[in-house]
């Protein structure tokens, strides 16, 4: 397949390691082996029914539009609430609290935020394999530390 219609961008980018271990997983446990999967980060168990029964009743009350961007607003308050409680903040503000999708995508948004091109950004040994590819999105420099470096 032709990559002439993607950026230089698009194209510095290597595949996705993670989703190359969970195919191979698949692939395996479809030719019958016994595999514990480490790739995608898919529990092995369904969604418990107390979630789902939380996202029916969403549904059903007509929570169906977008929420704040950087999250619901009492969920921040009860999460500075807590940052709070355990030290992690100076003070239970909720403005300096973001909600997002999971913690890679936070780790993301923050290098994004923090670097730009030609920075170098040391990532500590061992690491999720995201993390060199998230830094090279942000025009930087992934250097690998290891233990002992």
């Amino acid at each position: 397949m032709s990559t002439d219609h993607l950026s230089p961008w698009a194209k510095n980018i290597a595949p996705s390691p993670t989703l190359a271990v969970d195919a191979k997983a698949k692939a395996l446990k479809a030719a019958g082996e016994d595999v514990c999967g480490f790739g995608a980060g898919e529990p092995d168990f369904d969604t418990p029914q107390f979630i789902k029964d939380a996202c029916a009743k969403a549904l059903a009350d007509g929570k169906t539009k977008y929420a704040a961007a950087p999250g619901l607003p009492e969920l921040r308050q009860a999460l500075a609430e807590q940052y709070y409680q355990h030290g992690v903040i100076a003070e239970a503000n909720p403005a300096q609290v973001v909600v997002s999708p999971g913690g890679k995508y936070s780790c993301y948004l923050a290098i994004l935020a923090t670097c730009g091109p030609g920075d170098e950004v040391l990532i500590p040994a061992p690491y999720w394999v995201s993390y060199p590819e998230m830094v090279k999105l942000a025009g930087a420099i992934p250097k690998i530390v290891f233990a002992g470096d």
